[in-house]
């Protein structure tokens, strides 16, 4: 029996009308966040300024996000989900018993992912002037490749007693390798190969 006007739950004002629209919406948002977070900083940007941008109410976003701190953290999960969209498919497209193959892999899509988005990069990281460290604590790359450095030696590719350590070593070697670049320390096209020898050193190769 079809309920009553009276009967069915009322929509919040100024709430979406689907889930469609929702996510729209939220990505909407979210872009212009990370364009006035990159061009002015994070502490400059106000949340007028993102609304407008954006070319929404300000209550609109307050109705998604309340805080910029809240724009912050779930930009800081989608800057994740973008690095291993370029991290997985290139690792998972080797062979399955190629291990060094596999992290040379990780090593070149990593780069070039971190040299692409290194503004957004430092705005998600460093946004709110936290230490780096306290960023990277449970970071899918830094899992990411744990797995990967455990799994090749199961298959007998390396031996490895701590396959987490080793991932934080090779992880900030390969952090510190693009910031060097950047700097202009050395050519930003020699990083992967440099980093790749690196890794397989680490790895007894």
């Amino acid at each position: 029996m079809k309920a009553s006007v009276s009967e069915q739950p009322k929509r919040r004002r100024g709430a979406p009308r689907g889930p469609r629209q929702s996510d729209q919406n939220k990505k909407a948002l979210i872009e212009a966040a990370e364009k006035l977070f990159i061009e002015k900083g994070y502490d400059a940007a106000t949340m007028d300024e993102i609304a407008s941008t954006a070319n929404f109410a300000k209550g609109t976003l307050y109705h998604y996000f309340s805080n910029k701190e809240k724009l912050l953290t779930v930009m800081r999960k989608n800057f994740e989900k973008k690095v291993m969209e370029r991290i997985r498919p290139a690792v998972e497209g080797c062979a399955e018993n190629d291990w060094i193959g596999r992290i040379k892999a990780w090593v070149y899509s990593a780069v070039d992912a971190y040299f692409d988005m290194s503004d957004l990069h430092d705005v998600v990281i460093y946004g709110k002037g936290m230490p780096f460290r306290n960023t990277m604590v449970d970071a899918e790359i830094t899992r990411y490749l744990a797995k990967l450095i455990d799994d090749g030696a199961k298959a007998g590719a390396w031996k490895i007693d701590d396959a987490h350590w080793t991932a934080t070593i090779m992880f900030y070697s390969f952090r510190g390798s693009c910031d060097e670049a950047i700097l202009g320390t050395q050519p930003v096209k020699d990083v992967p190969k440099k980093l790749n020898d690196v890794f397989m050193r680490i790895l007894g190769i």
